[in-house]
């Protein structure tokens, strides 16, 4: 993966809908239960969890108590007590997919993702079109190295939900992964269209044009990258790469070339890369560059020993 993406949840159930039981004392139940919620709004899961559990304790069968105590747990990573928890409503109840989503979140979090995808699977054989389900799985199968599988659940959600950006960035990423890089072209054109800020998109988009030789596209890319943060070492070598080797502008190049060092860049392999490219141009002026900033790998190679 790119960067970090993480599975969508479902909320707290955040509004009691009336005892249908006899607890002890009902009217304290709810009040208990509505204290936990406001310790969720405040992030204070711990606070939550005792709550919850007075409200349980006055009425066990509050099934709305439990699962929130379940997802508190699971935000506190206590997973196991959360399996507890959503296994057990799900005996009362097989065929709710919010409490087998939730327990595939869970088990998601305690590092089972083949117990969590067969959650996920269970949400999708009763509702098809749940899009959570299918993103959630989408990450899990990317995170197992599935990517065509993956690629194929994202699909499918975007199928429902054309202008999901998590899943058109996912999928876009997929695609340059599985080597479609025209199809990853359309993809992330779609996305940065509407994120047009997200600097790890654009460095997507960059390789998925110059894979197709659209290297005005690639450096389209890398100029909107380098306007939102000069800083970025790794798009001004990008740049100056390009412009060294097959657009043919080597002035430019050069500066940028200066300007990603300046920056911080310090790639040994895409140094060495661009040195054995044979259609490098100024090479001369190419490697005193590297010399002075001792980047040239028998620079690198000897400060390694």
């Amino acid at each position: 993966m790119n960067r970090a993406l993480v599975l969508r949840i479902l909320p707290f159930i955040l509004v009691i809908a009336g005892c249908s039981t006899n607890p002890t004392n009902p009217s304290l139940a709810a009040d208990y239960y509505n204290v936990a919620n406001s310790y969720v709004d405040l992030g204070q899961y711990d606070k939550a969890i005792e709550r919850y559990q007075d409200a349980l304790r006055l009425d066990p069968t509050l099934a709305k108590a439990n699962y929130n105590l379940a997802l508190a747990y699971a935000h506190l990573k206590r997973t196991d007590d959360a399996v507890t928890i959503l296994k057990r409503l799900l005996q009362n109840d097989p065929e709710n997919t919010q409490f087998l989503s939730t327990l595939g979140w869970a088990y998601h979090l305690g590092g089972k993702d083949e117990e969590a995808l067969a959650q996920y699977s269970a949400v999708l054989t009763l509702s098809p079109a749940d899009v959570n389900a299918l993103y959630n799985s989408g990450i899990i199968l990317w995170k197992m190295k599935k990517e065509s599988e993956a690629l194929q659940k994202f699909m499918s959600q975007l199928a429902l939900t054309p202008d999901d950006t998590d899943a058109l960035y996912a999928a876009g990423a997929l695609e340059l992964s599985l080597d479609n890089a025209p199809a990853a072209s359309d993809t992330l054109s779609r996305y940065v269209a509407k994120k047009p800020g997200d600097i790890d998109a654009w460095y997507l988009v960059a390789a998925s044009a110059e894979r197709q030789q659209k290297y005005a596209r690639a450096l389209e890319a890398y100029d909107t990258i380098i306007a939102a943060d000069g800083k970025q070492g790794d798009a001004l070598y990008g740049e100056a790469r390009l412009l060294l080797t097959v657009v043919e502008d080597p002035q430019r190049g050069l500066d940028n070339l200066t300007k990603a060092l300046s920056a911080g860049f310090k790639d040994t392999v895409a140094i060495k890369a661009l040195l054995d490219s044979s259609a490098l141009l100024d090479r001369d002026k190419v490697e005193a560059i590297l010399k002075t900033a001792k980047l040239m790998p028998e620079q690198t190679s000897s400060a390694a020993k």
